[in-house]
């Protein structure tokens, strides 16, 4: 499947990204000349321009969703200003990374009759319509719809019908949809800070597509993104995006609970687990003392002490029960273990020490740390796992609009809030 013509229509067009998360707010605007090798088949390999970066604390924001717009709204501002100074332009839309709503994966089969006797663009359209429609039931809002496989008559593998004969067209789609009023709020929320929303990407598929190698995506594999508030689920086959999948509990999961069983400050205990914590406990760090101090503060003189062997008990149970609300995740999914030979690792919490090694226990098949793909004009603190949704967005922007020109679900979804719609409201108000 080739879209290298699309690709030389977009050299040098520059976009804007944006990834919210419950950690941190990323803006990153690029410049693209490629697409991934494994999202479209082979060719080029991705080149892309890092023109700004920008990120903030995420505040207002829990498990993806917008708990307090106010603030929310104000981190957004921040990541996206600075991401304008940076690359020395003025940001108009922003393509939005989606975690919260429950994100459901739906792969159903949908057919149209030819009558023309031959395969037209109207044709295609029409058929993926009727398939986003279906996916759109039960006030869902249809982040991707994917085709996976075209039928002519009941012959498949066809990766292009566009001008082929038959009498009908089928296909088999792959629909992300998520809460409606989650991924309103979402866009609400951007919509204030004057930006326009050009696109909506699950979290998921965007993480795969920084991380995922061409022969992973071949063979099968499972990307695990491990954030602070959510950790996600991807499944990729074949070279198509199959399955996503998301639960509300990440790193700061294992934070709290650091907190809570040494009776440590929040910010120590996020420092206790990011410089010192482990998934194992090794011989030696059963010697190995860590002071910190207690809820009551430094300056009382409350100092405690924790050996690493001590700290990995308090991590491990959180991890594994993640890990393994994944495994179970993955078996729901319907898919044969054979289709993810694989698992990938990527997010902030991937970083802990010894989680690749228990994943691999756990999953019963190789794991490995997974990090986004390099670009020049990164700066190299962007380049780390916890930016691979953010880099992911770029590159899903550079294979086009869906797979064969499929619309974006969000062009069904209209907040009424964005810059024209209030520029509109001031005329009619003032006149």
């Amino acid at each position: 499947m080739s879209y290298n013509a699309s690709i030389r229509g977009k050299r040098q067009h520059i976009v804007t990204v944006l990834d919210i998360g419950t950690s941190k707010v990323c803006c990153l605007i690029g410049k693209t000349a490629a697409i991934p090798d494994w999202a479209e088949g082979g060719g080029e390999a991705v080149q892309f321009d890092v023109l700004g970066f920008g990120h903030t604390r995420a505040d207002g924001l829990k498990a993806g969703m917008v708990t307090h717009l106010d603030t929310a709204e104000q981190c957004i501002r921040a990541a996206v200003d600075a991401a304008e100074r940076m690359a020395g332009v003025v940001v108009e839309d922003v393509h939005l990374s989606v975690t919260a709503g429950r994100l459901k994966s739906d792969s159903f089969s949908a057919g149209v009759g030819l009558p023309s006797g031959s395969v037209r663009e109207d044709d295609v359209q029409r058929l993926l319509a009727g398939g986003r429609q279906y996916a759109a039931r039960d006030r869902r809002t249809v982040i991707h719809a994917l085709p996976t496989d075209f039928r002519l008559d009941d012959n498949g593998g066809i990766a292009e019908p566009r001008g082929m004969c038959g009498e009908r067209l089928s296909v088999d789609l792959h629909t992300v949809t998520a809460d409606e009023a989650a991924t309103r709020n979402l866009m609400l929320c951007v919509e204030r800070c004057h930006l326009g929303v050009a696109n909506l990407v699950a979290a998921p598929y965007a993480s795969a597509l920084s991380v995922v190698t061409p022969d992973e995506a071949k063979l099968g594999v499972a990307n695990i993104d491990f954030g602070a508030g959510t950790t996600t689920l991807s499944v990729i086959a074949d070279g198509h995006f199959l399955h996503a999948d998301a639960i509300a509990l990440g790193g700061n999961g294992v934070t709290i609970d650091i907190a809570r069983t040494l009776g440590a400050p929040m910010e120590h205990a996020e420092r206790l687990k990011t410089l010192h914590g482990s998934a194992f406990a090794t011989l030696s760090d059963e010697r190995e003392i860590i002071t910190y101090p207690c809820v009551s503060g430094i300056a009382q003189g409350n100092i405690n002490q924790v050996t690493k062997a001590q700290l990995a008990c308090v991590i491990r149970p959180r991890v594994e029960e993640i890990l393994d609300l994944m495994r179970h995740r993955l078996a729901a999914s319907g898919f044969p273990a054979e289709v993810a030979r694989h698992v990938v690792l990527t997010g902030g919490g991937s970083q802990l020490t010894g989680l690749v090694e228990l994943a691999s226990n756990m999953f019963g098949r190789p794991a490995r740390l997974g990090r986004p793909r390099v670009m020049t004009g990164l700066p190299p603190a962007a380049a780390a796992p916890d930016f691979s949704a953010a880099i992911g967005l770029l590159l899903h922007w550079a294979r086009g609009d869906e797979k064969l020109g499929t619309p974006t679900g969000q062009r069904f979804l209209r907040t009424g809030t964005g810059y024209f719609a209030r520029v509109g409201e001031w005329f009619m108000d003032n006149f």
